[in-house]
């Protein structure tokens, strides 16, 4: 076990140890940072090294202690942070010191020194992609039945911690060689360090028909357990490729069109006309249907204007804060556009209140002092939140309110006149 020895002095004792001081490159070899603290994880500052990779694996901690100083008690943890450090370049690797932080305190470690080495040379076989350590090797192709000159993606995954090191690519030459004549286009790698697995992807365009396997493929890698080189052979992939449908002068039809339009053309056209007209004929038929019904039953405008006129008499009599009167009054002028103007029951902006008000009452000008009160019960309600506001807002909006009621109580509603002008 390597040690590096912490830097005296400081507020936190940062210590990184590995395995060995000397390891091979593409082989990935796990590092412990070990920080004692009391309670809180330290955060941990790992430096950017050149020539190799680290990742985080797993975080653990170790109580060391308890101890109790008059009525309080202290813990004591050694945090631990075990890291993968992949070596991609052989020669002398320095790790800069890794810097932890917890609660204004700091450490450093002190750097870590390792020897890279190649794998040997000797017995090194012709598959062999960089990779140290055990590996399974497998191949899948998608889809398995394809056209002449259509693609398919095909892959070869690698997984287990060969994957690591493993920066060359598997040849692919029995591949090339096969009757449905290939061409192959590589693709990028598809990578994950933990779980660790390496996915080669390659894009198979076949232009000639045929039903073969795509052959397997083999990998090495170097086992430093038993100090020999390993090979995995790929699964065959079956893989059909049809020929596309060729092309027959002899069927096709010189003879000149009938004069005339095709009768299904015709028919169609006709059907989309009639569509059309049906709908042009159903909308005048509902706006005339809606100005005699207005007219031969006034129920929504009585029902509108007696609305209007309750609830002119309830403000009249009202007591209570400005806000309770203003979410009164914005309740009142929703139900009456639901009653006189057909609107859907929701919130009223001070311009829906004009529209609604105004369509509903027959008045464009009862649709201006709608939308004027609902703006000042905006106010009154804003400001009861804490933006201030004027201190007779509640009482004009009472009697500006009961007198725009009143009116609405007067009008001729939706259905009796004209937005145009005062109707009350």
């Amino acid at each position: 076990m390597l040690f590096a020895v912490p830097a005296r002095g400081q507020d936190l004792t940062v210590r990184v140890r590995a395995r060995s001081d000397t390891i091979l490159m593409g082989q990935g070899v796990d590092v412990f940072v070990d920080v004692p603290a009391a309670d809180r994880r330290p955060k941990l500052e790992l430096p950017r090294l050149d020539g190799a990779r680290t990742w985080i694996v797993k975080e653990t901690f170790t109580p060391t202690g308890m101890s109790a100083i008059g009525g309080a008690t202290a813990s004591g943890n050694v945090f631990s942070t075990r890291l993968r450090l992949v070596a991609t370049a052989p020669g002398r690797l320095v790790a800069p010191p890794i810097v932890a932080t917890v609660g204004g305190r700091s450490g450093s470690s002190a750097p870590l020194r390792l020897t890279v080495e190649n794998p040997p040379i000797a017995g090194r076989p012709p598959g062999f992609l960089g990779g140290v350590g055990p590996f399974d090797a497998t191949a899948e192709v998608e889809p398995g039945r394809t056209r002449v000159g259509q693609e398919v993606v095909y892959r070869i995954r690698v997984e287990g911690p060969a994957a690591w090191g493993m920066t060359a690519r598997p040849s692919l030459d029995r591949l090339r060689r096969l009757p449905i004549d290939p061409r192959v286009v590589e693709r990028p790698d598809e990578a994950v360090d933990e779980p660790p697995s390496r996915t080669f992807v390659y894009r198979i365009r076949p232009m000639k028909p045929g039903e073969v396997v795509l052959p397997p493929v083999v990998i090495a890698s170097y086992d430093p357990t038993a100090g020999r080189y390993v090979s995995r052979a790929t699964n065959g992939v079956p893989l059909k490729v049809v020929a596309a449908p060729t092309f027959d002068p002899d069927e096709l039809d010189y003879r000149p069109p009938t004069p005339g339009a095709s009768p299904a053309k015709v028919l169609t056209a006709l059907a989309a006309f009639a569509v059309v007209a049906a709908v042009v004929v159903l909308v005048l038929v509902r706006r005339r249907l809606a100005r005699w019904v207005g007219t031969r039953f006034p129920g929504r405008r009585r029902a509108g204007r007696a609305f209007a006129r309750q609830t002119a008499r309830k403000l009249e009599a009202r007591e209570g804060s400005d806000e309770a009167t203003a979410r009164g009054v914005l309740d009142a002028l929703v139900e009456y556009a639901r009653l006189a103007a057909d609107r859907p029951p929701g919130a009223l902006t001070p311009e829906e209140a004009r529209a609604a008000i105004a369509r509903a009452g027959g008045s464009d000008e009862l649709g201006r002092r709608a939308a004027e009160t609902a703006a000042r019960c905006d106010r009154i309600l804003f400001a009861a939140r804490g933006t201030g506001g004027d201190a007779d807002d509640g009482d004009r909006l009472k009697r500006d309110a009961r007198g725009l009621f009143e009116a609405l109580g007067r009008s001729g509603g939706r259905w009796g006149g004209r937005v145009s002008g005062r109707n009350e």
